[in-house]
Parts: structure tokens; sequence; C-alpha cells
């Protein structure tokens, strides 16, 4: 098996060792929780429960699998020791624990069914007609030595850990205090008078003379040194690549087709009308009046709403923020005016002015994506048989061409390439695979030295580095016209920067905008910007600058992507009003609500924890760690 361990663990054996609550509990520290005792068959005890020492050890090890795949380098024990990774899998088995006993105390439990069907909509055991493929559940459960009980068991747990979890943290909502607090932070805006400043090109700026050239050459001249080079073999293994050279049977494409349907079809959309009231009673009398034969006009004029304003767009039921909402849109009638809707964020009614029906598209027009997802997907089978073929070849001493046999592949050879990707002529390298990864390794990597299996998801390479060119220093006559280029570019920046610095004090001393504007022969222009940046081109970085600056005072950003500045005046501060109605478009009062809910979690788990009590076996640790017991 190998490697093949190393990619499975890092995403769903993690997922079931470590289960849900890892994130809630990796910041408790092992000495809180942990009274010394137990036996040296456990590794710990949690009331009535046992952790035994080689469900500790698988999963340490699967945690430094994911964590070693998440760095892209091994992770040695010593590492692991320093961090303290033992201690947090062994915290997370604890508290895993303490909530196992706590659902059977409830006597929570969930049925055969529940667990198989999960099992079969989970997509890592989709096969290539996009639904529960057998062959492939029965492939990564062997890769990774788990029965098919054992590993039902495990779905088991999960599940119903997940069931009491997803209670506890169900309709938490962040406080209306931080709602307001990010509402403000993120539509705050600042309106802003400006003239904005150009570089000039840098083949406009006077030639420099020989003397400024050579001092400017001495003063950087470890900038123009020769970087690094390596000769660099490379063997890599990429299920797209493959994917690409695979063909499929026309009628297995077809079956893909039938099966998918609703991957290849463009969705129903409504023409969505929303009036919001305040309250449920509210809408509740809205609706009546409606009823009673007021136009559905009428209440929005009593509202000084126009039609732009309640217009939600032309949208599919997945594109609707509120699912209740969403419920009752997708099942009224054209041109009905629906009952009163309490959805989670605004009470509102609802009108749909227009049905657009899904429509499938046809085979002819969606063929290749079909044949590239099926190929790619069994590409993916092939890369696993061939990964463990190659590294079985490397570690018993065979060469990489030798090891490239074994699948029918090539290895490519970079002659020289420096750790951007660039050959001797400061120019890329076209298509190195896995690039960031391979040159990272190469780069630290000894020349002759065996280098680790690089992965990048379900893709593979390895290397060998054949060759060390050190870095030497470039005369001058050598880099001169790339010396020039940068000290004009360099000049061009200065002079960019002496206009915008002098039209500034001019403004300070209580000169007119325009005419500053006169004198730099651009005109002034005017915009609004939230601290994210705004129209027309406006960076973060610049709309920062702009946040600091008082209203009625002057300031100039810092450079955009082209170069560019702005020199302006700060004409007004705006504040957008905050209506609780509706939805967060950021994210972050969702990421707010999950971190409580996540606390409420926490926060039982600790009680539980206490009450049950809990001990270690610090020679058992010590065993699967190495740390030093006592």
């Amino acid at each position: 098996m190998l490697q093949t361990l190393r990619s499975g663990a890092a995403g769903w054996v993690a997922k079931i060792f470590l289960l849900l609550l890892v994130l809630s509990f990796a910041v408790w520290g092992i000495e809180d929780i942990f009274r010394i005792g137990g036996s040296s068959k456990n590794a710990a005890t949690v009331g009535d429960r046992t952790i035994s020492i080689e469900d500790y050890r698988q999963a340490y090890m699967n945690e430094l699998r994911r964590i070693s795949q998440q760095a892209r380098r091994e992770i040695t024990p010593e590492q692991a020791r320093m961090a303290g990774i033992g201690e947090k899998v062994l915290g997370d088995l604890v508290n895993e624990a303490a909530i196992d006993e706590k659902l059977k105390a409830l006597k929570l439990s969930v049925s055969d069914d529940q667990v198989v069907r999960e099992i079969q909509q989970d997509d890592m055991f989709q096969g290539p007609t996009g639904s529960f493929d057998r062959s492939t559940f029965q492939a990564i459960l062997s890769q990774n030595n788990l029965t098919e009980n054992r590993y039902l068991e495990l779905q088991r747990q999960y599940t119903v850990r997940r069931q009491m979890t997803d209670a506890l943290m169900s309709n938490v909502e962040a406080p209306e205090v931080f709602r307001r607090a990010i509402h403000a932070y993120n539509t705050d805006s600042r309106s802003i008078s400006f003239v904005s400043l150009k570089p000039e090109a840098a083949s406009a700026v006077p030639a420099p003379t020989a003397d400024q050239l050579k001092a400017f050459y001495d003063e950087r001249k470890a900038s123009f040194a020769a970087p690094e080079f390596r000769k660099v073999a490379v063997l890599a293994l990429d299920p797209k690549a493959i994917g690409e050279t695979l063909q499929i049977p026309e009628a297995e494409l077809k079956a893909y087709f039938d099966g998918n349907q609703p991957r290849y079809a463009d969705m129903e959309k409504r023409s969505i009308e929303q009036i919001t009231f305040p309250t449920m009673d509210a809408a509740k009398k809205a609706s009546d009046e409606i009823k009673g034969g007021k136009l559905f006009e009428q209440i929005m004029a009593e509202q000084n709403l126009k039609p732009q304003d309640i217009f939600l767009g032309d949208m599919t039921k997945a594109q609707m923020f509120d699912q209740k909402i969403a419920d009752v849109a997708f099942s009224l009638p054209q041109g009905q005016v629906s009952e009163p809707v309490q959805g989670s964020y605004a009470n509102v009614l609802l009108r749909i002015t227009g049905i657009q029906q899904q429509q499938l598209k046809r085979f002819e027009d969606v063929r290749e994506d079909i044949r590239r997802v099926m190929a790619e997907e069994r590409a993916k089978r092939d890369v696993l048989a061939q990964h463990d073929k190659i590294d079985e070849a490397r570690l018993g001493g065979a060469t990489l061409e030798e090891a490239a046999k074994t699948g029918g592949l090539t290895v490519r050879e970079l002659a020289a390439v420096d750790s951007e990707g660039n050959g001797p002529d400061g120019k890329p390298l076209a298509q190195i695979p896995l690039q960031r990864q391979v040159l990272e390794t190469a780069f630290r990597t000894d020349q002759g030295d065996v280098a680790g299996t690089i992965q990048d998801g379900d893709a593979y390479a390895w290397i060998d580095v054949r060759g060390v060119t050190p870095p030497r220093e470039r005369p001058f006559d050598e880099v001169k016209t790339l010396v020039e280029s940068r000290w004009r570019q360099e000049e061009a920046e200065k002079r960019l920067d002496a206009r915008a610095k002098g039209a500034l004090e001019e403004l300070k001393k209580g000169k007119a905008l325009d005419q500053v504007a006169s004198g730099l022969k651009t005109s002034v222009e005017q915009a609004e910007t939230t601290r994210l940046g705004g129209a027309p081109s406006i960076t973060a970085a610049q709309a920062k600058a702009i946040f600091q600056t008082p209203v009625e005072q002057f300031g100039q950003t810092p450079s955009d992507e082209q170069g560019g500045r702005l020199v302006y005046k700060v004409t007004a501060d705006n504040d957008r009003p905050f209506d609780p109605g509706q939805p967060d478009d950021s994210g972050q009062i969702e990421k707010i609500s999950q971190s409580i809910g996540s606390d409420v979690v926490t926060s039982l788990v600790r009680q539980l924890r206490d009450q049950l009590g809990a001990r270690l076996d610090p020679a058992a640790i010590a065993q699967v760690t190495g740390r030093q017991a006592g």
C-alpha cells in the first residue's frame, strides 16, 4: 500500500477518526483534562469507555499524514512532539468518547438505512457514472486496512454525533450588535474628489549617464547576481493529463448523461418580487388587505417602495439566500401573492411575475465535458495503482527512469531551472508539473539524495536533483541592459512621487483642487469607496488611506497595480442605514454564528468531561509518540 494511505488519511480517514468536533476542541490543552492512571492496554479512559493504544496510534498517524500533506512536506516525529500533535489527537479522542457516553445515556442512535444512505451519497465513493460504486468503496477500504463492518461502525458514530452537535448549533445567531458593526464596516463609504496621476513610461525617462548607471549597479550588485540553478529530473503522475488521452465508449457517455441530467440543465428561474415587513402581524395585515381587494402595488406605495426596490431578480432556487422564502417562491403560481412568510431574516409577501422552466441541455453539447469527467475518474484509479508501483520501485533502489517504465511513463529533465521556475535566459520554463511543490522540493534536496513523494491532490511527482550551479555575481557589462531598465523604472517612480507630493503640498497651502489638476494637465474626478475599494479602480490599500484621512482633508494613496496614485480630498463620510431584515452577503455573520454554536458544543463537552473524568497512561502515550514518559 505504501504511500496510498497518506492520500486517503489526509481527507476522509481523518474525518472519520477525528470527526466533527476536532476544530472546536483543538484549543484545549491536554494538561487540563486528564488525571494520570490507566493500564498499558489503553492510552486513556473516559468514564466506562477506553481508548486503546492501537486506536490512538491510528488516529495519531492519520493526523501526521494530514498535516504533512497540508504542509507539503513530511512532518518528523520530533516536530510532531514539539507541536504537541500527540496531545491534541488524544484530546480529540477523549472529547469524542465523552460525547459517546452522553449519546449512550440519551439512547440516541441512527438506523441502518440512514448509515447506508449516507455512505451511498458520499462523493468519495462515486464511480464514473456519478453514483455509488461498490468497487470504489471496497478499494478505498482495502487501501486503508478497514473492513466494511468497521467502516459502517465509524460512519454510525459520526452520524449520531453530528445529529447531536447539529441540534446544539442550529438556530444560533450572532447578536444584533455584531451584525450592526459588520454592516457598518462593510457598507460605510467615503466620497472623494481626486486627480489621478500615472507614471511615465520608462522609455520616456531621460537616459542616465554612465556614472549614474554604474553607481546604480554598485549599490544593488546582489540583485543582479545570477541565481542558483539546478538540473532536475521530474516524473509526474497526473490524472488530468492521463484523462486527456483516454477515450470512453459512446454508450457509457450517454448512460452517464441520462443518470445525471440535473447537472446538465438550465435550472428553473423565477422573477420574484418581495415586500418586507417588520413583524409577522404587519405582513398578515397586508395579506388580508390584498385578499380584501387592495392591490400589491398599493402596499408598495404605502411603504414608499418602487418596483426596483422589491424586485429580487430572475433567480434559481439555489441562488436564494433564505431557504424558507425560496420554498414558497418556487411553489407559488405566477401572478399570485403569497401568504405571509416568516423567513430566517425577514417577514415577507412574495409575488412571481415570470417563470422560466428548467431546460435540459443536449447530450451533444455536453458530451466532451462528460468524457473529461469520466476519463479523469478512471485515471484517478489508474494513478493509485501506478503510484504504488513507482514507490515500490523507488524504495527498491530503482532510478527515476527505471521506475517510470513500470507505468509506461517518461521522465522530463530540466537542464537548468531557478527557484522561480525560470531558465538561464530569465524566462519561465513551460509546463513544469506540480511546479511550486517540485521546485520547493528540488531546492531543499541535496544532489544525489532521494526526495520523498510529492503530492498535490490526486497528482504525484518524483524528482532527482542531478546538478547544482551555485549563484554567481554577474559583471556590469553582462547586465548593463537590465541595469538601465531597472534604473528607468525607479526613476519613473521617483518622478511620480515628486509630482504627487508637490500637488499635495499645494492643496494643503490652500490651492483649489481644480487648479492643481490644471497644473498637472489632468481633470478632477469624483468617486465613492468602501473599505474594500471602489469604482473605478480604487484598491483596498488605497481605500485604507482614504478612510484614515479626516473629512475635508487631503491625502495621497499608495500606488495601484499599474503604479498610479490618487491625490484626493475626502468630501463626505457616508453611513448606510442598518436593516435587520436584510441578509449578510459577506458571510461574516454566518461565521460568527458558527463560532458561537461551537462554543455551545465546547461547553457541553467540557462539562461531560469533568463529570466523567479521564485518565491517561503516560507509558502508552510515549509508546505511540516517542515522548519520554514521566
